[in-house]
């Protein structure tokens, strides 16, 4: 029995014979139920290098009940499991068993409550089986993402959020492009290149002590022993080409899996222990968070299943600015060196452009969105504040200015009542001088007069 169709909020459907399905010639679908057409003339793609399952922690019996992060060995951080999935051009005649998003029968009892979408249910009790030819299926749902596996994401436990399941998280991806420029680091390098190159540079074999992408050989090493804790492995993009909302589909029509790019990916400090560099600003952790070389992550938009040499190609790029390189350097490398040796998010740009970035509905909220909403609150809040001083200080200005008015005004006042009284007192004082010194006329001058 197959899982019913997934439908998304989108109108998508991952039955072609649905009536409500959409080509790829038509619309792209993304988060917010909204369509973006395609525009790239001639858009990026990535491809499928290898997929991996999460594998058993080595020696975990010998570990503490509640064990420290730093009690783990380096092989004890990031297990994961290649997965072995079907060649694509080989025996085509099977592969619609799972394309088409057909399950093991060991999944069946789990569709059968309309109250919780099928892929919910598959996920919860499914593991990664193995085919009668011995091939896995590494089949991909929204929210949980790889069927089979649990990770970080879809851990509450492990991430700590009111929310269960981190959808935006669903896939990590990483690509051989980063691993380049890491092993490439003059001081870093060391601690990402495989063993077998290390050995190679101390033995001076100039063939091999240096990561050649174009070297089979070399890329082998690393599918073999990934040490960035991604599900998909990809070859020919990276984090400074894609941009938050991109959406990528499986060419072709291969597979109907459908992904967009959520956030790039926020190193913790088993980074640091896994590849036994040093903490802090100098160590590898510090330096892929500034650069974006951790990796990034995607939301699943359409289920489907997932093989070696599937490409992904990019369908829509609705905010070409906010690649995952910009992103990371303007909340995680542009502060002062406490922020920076301490990893937190800062912003020291304007608030205008804090607002766009908090406006962008594809950003993943678990250590991004969530985080710049926080720093535009704390920045909202100074502003008001800055605001209101400066009124109450205008208002202040303008109080003390009316008061030196009336001041002004009642100096003015008294001196003109002390003027007035003056005269007052002169006139007083001119008649009373008259009475005073009032003489009676001689007879003479009153004849005269």
């Amino acid at each position: 029995m197959a899982p019913e169709p997934f439908s998304s909020d989108n109108g998508l459907s991952n039955n072609p014979d649905s009536p409500d399905q959409k080509t790829n010639d038509d619309v792209k679908p993304t988060s917010n139920g909204a369509f973006a057409p395609l525009t790239d003339a001639d858009p990026p793609s990535m491809t499928v290098l290898a997929i991996y399952g999460r594998a058993p922690i080595p020696r975990e019996d010998e570990l503490p009940p509640k064990y420290k992060t730093s009690q783990l060995q380096k092989d004890q951080i990031f297990c994961r499991r290649r997965l072995r999935t079907k060649p694509l051009f080989e025996g085509e005649e099977d592969s619609d068993d799972v394309a088409d998003g057909d399950v093991n029968s060991q999944n069946d009892p789990a569709i059968e409550d309309d109250d919780c979408p099928a892929d919910e249910k598959v996920a919860d009790i499914s593991r990664v089986g193995s085919t009668a030819d011995e091939y896995e299926a590494a089949l991909f749902i929204p929210k949980h993402g790889l069927v089979g596996s649990t990770f970080f994401h879809a851990d509450q436990e492990e991430h700590g959020d009111m929310r269960p399941v981190l959808e935006e998280r669903a896939i990590l991806f990483q690509s051989i492009e980063h691993y380049s420029k890491l092993m490439s680091n003059p001081t870093l390098g060391v601690y990402v290149l495989p063993e077998k190159l290390l050995k190679a540079q101390e033995e001076g074999d100039e063939e091999n002590m240096r990561f050649d992408e174009s070297n089979d050989e070399h890329i082998e090493l690393v599918l073999e022993n990934n040490t960035f804790g991604e599900q998909v492995l990809v070859r020919g993009i990276e984090g400074s080409s894609i941009s938050v909302g991109d959406i990528f589909e499986v060419e072709g029509g291969l597979s109907p899996l459908v992904v967009e790019v959520t956030s790039p990916r926020h190193p913790c400090a088993f980074i640091d222990r896994k590849h036994k560099s040093p903490f802090g600003v100098k160590g590898l952790r510090r330096y892929c968070m500034t650069h974006a070389l951790a990796g990034w992550f995607t939301r699943v938009l359409v289920p489907g299943e997932l093989r070696d040499g599937m490409v992904f190609t990019r369908t829509a790029h609705p905010y070409p600015k906010w690649t995952m390189t910009e992103i990371a350097k303007a909340l995680y490398s542009e502060g002062d060196k406490k922020e920076l040796s301490r990893g937190t998010a800062h912003w020291k740009r304007s608030i205008e452009e804090l607002r766009e970035l908090c406006q962008l509905k594809p950003l993943g909220n678990y250590e991004w969105k969530d985080k710049a909403l926080h720093i535009l609150e704390t920045m909202e809040k100074e502003l008001e504040e800055r605001e209101e001083k400066e009124v109450e200080k205008a208002e202040g200005d303008g109080m003390k200015k009316r008061e030196t008015l009336e001041e002004a005004e009642d100096d003015s006042s008294f001196f003109l009542r002390l003027s007035q009284s003056f005269n007052s007192a002169c006139d007083i004082w001119c008649s009373a001088s008259e009475l005073l010194f009032y003489c009676e006329p001689s007879p003479e001058q009153a004849s005269t007069a």
